[in-house]
């Protein structure tokens, strides 16, 4: 028998019966037990040490990522101090394997890296974690409140590096020939994901892995359009269907413009290659391979000719501007108060009266591009010029803790008032804006008003 939490369809078992053989009862016992959890570590932040002397939580390190981390306790951590200062984001751990199999982290740097279908944002920050700060980042997603989800995710994890994009992957044309790395977490029919989310299931049908493979290609045709010569185009998947990862990748394959790379063997030992002759490269994960759910990823190198990205520049911009020199100025005042650095007008761009911190890859062409594209945070958001003044956003605080001239540690009550929106008493001569820390990690901000600290936490966040 099943888990008795789920009923899996008739004809999706007769489709895993076929693919698996003699290893499908081992598939079926594994369904009967309980999913796994997993947290990937913000090595920006936090040393393995470190976090787990911190956290004091029961985890096994994943075989195949230094960062991954299966939980093996109960805990609800989506509250904890580590997980609101972004010293760990939760992710299921078969969901690491496409950025793992990437191997990224090998490549020369600069890198210009799309994470295409990205929301909630757990593979983009698993890149940022494997580049450096030079490198830049663009993460899209089409759904306007998932790409709020996403900004969230990437505003807590303080990433300085990351363009967040709201668009269809059919306006992302500007950027042809532009990547070195193109992340392709495709639309799914998430038969990998039903032992964790069971109520998918009933969403399931034949006609529905017909379709999600239309879309597939659809963001393909797209999608391949925007590696640049000799780049790498990894898709992934976290569902079975033979119709949206083999077919998907013989469809792929046979354009020619791209070839079947291998993977480290570390993926290997917990995935079984794909159905069909010469695709043993691509792999699946399941749930009786390794600890985790469901997942399929196959990594492409393109064999384009050589040729320069398609990207233009222009003189005027009608979105994103080099800050002006009126909210420079007052930008500076908040500045030498608060900060232990300067910035120059060149790091500094202005989109109407937000303030951003551009990442060190960001240029006139990336800011012609984004002249046509509807987009949420470039690098870090600094804040907004509000009658008159300068007013510093939350991701200032998540992201440039480190050079704030003021930081206000919190004990456990105060923590939960803070958490709450609510002020707190303070006893201090300080002035200005202060980072609110505990054990020494950022949580958010205050404004420091005599003897009050003001809860600038924002409201949507407060638990």
């Amino acid at each position: 028998m099943f888990n008795e939490k789920i009923t899996l369809p008739s004809e999706f078992l007769a489709n895993m019966k076929n693919m698996l053989g003699e290893n499908y009862e081992s598939y079926i016992s594994a369904m009967q037990s309980e999913p796994v959890r997993g947290l990937r570590l913000n090595t920006k932040k936090i040393s393995e040490s470190e976090f787990l002397k911190l956290s004091g939580l029961k985890v096994e390190k994943l075989k195949f990522s230094d960062d991954g981390y299966l939980l093996k306790s109960e805990n609800k951590l989506g509250n904890t101090p580590e997980h609101l200062s972004g010293l760990y984001y939760l992710q299921e751990p078969s969901s690491m394997i496409p950025v793992c199999s990437s191997e990224i982290e090998k490549e020369n740097r600069p890198l210009r890296v799309l994470d295409l279908c990205a929301s909630p944002g757990g593979k983009t920050g698993q890149i940022a974690m494997r580049v450096g700060e030079d490198s830049i980042i663009f993460s899209n997603e089409i759904i306007f409140s998932r790409a709020q989800v996403l900004y969230q995710n990437i505003e807590r994890q303080g990433l300085k590096n990351v363009v967040i994009l709201n668009e269809s992957p059919e306006r992302l044309k500007v950027f042809k020939n532009y990547f070195d790395y193109v992340f392709v977490d495709a639309p799914c029919s998430g038969e990998g994901m039903f032992r964790k989310n069971p109520e998918t299931i009933s969403e399931w049908s034949e006609n529905g892995t017909i379709m999600c493979a239309e879309r597939q290609r659809e963001i393909l045709t797209v999608a391949k359009e925007l590696v640049k010569p000799n780049g790498k185009l990894i898709y992934s998947t976290c569902t079975f269907s033979e119709k949206e990862d083999e077919d998907i990748v013989k469809w792929l394959l046979s354009s020619r413009e791209f070839e079947l790379l291998n993977i480290p063997k570390e993926i290997k030992e917990v995935t079984i290659p794909a159905m069909g002759n010469g695709l043993d490269f691509a792999r699946k994960f399941l749930p009786h391979t390794g600890s985790g759910e469901g997942q399929f990823v196959a990594v492409f190198k393109s064999t384009k000719s050589a040729g320069e990205d398609e990207l233009y520049s222009k003189k005027h911009f009608h979105s994103v501007y080099e800050i002006g020199q009126s909210y420079n100025k007052l930008f500076k005042v908040f500045a030498e108060e608060n900060l232990t650095r300067e910035f120059s007008w060149r790091e500094l761009l202005s989109v109407g009266e937000t303030l951003f911190l551009a990442p060190k890859g960001f240029n006139s062409k990336i800011q012609t591009a984004l002249d046509e594209l509807k987009f949420v945070s470039i690098g870090t958001k600094l804040g907004e010029i509000q009658k008159g003044r300068f007013v510093p956003n939350h991701a200032i605080f998540m992201t440039l803790s480190n050079i704030f001239k003021n930081k206000i540690e919190l004990d456990d009550e105060n923590l939960k008032k803070y958490l709450h929106g609510e002020e707190l008493e303070f006893n201090g001569n300080l002035k200005g804006y202060a980072v609110v820390t505990k054990n020494g990690n950022a949580i958010g901000g205050v404004k420091i008003s005599g003897n009050r600290l003001k809860n600038l936490y924002p409201k949507g966040l407060r638990i």
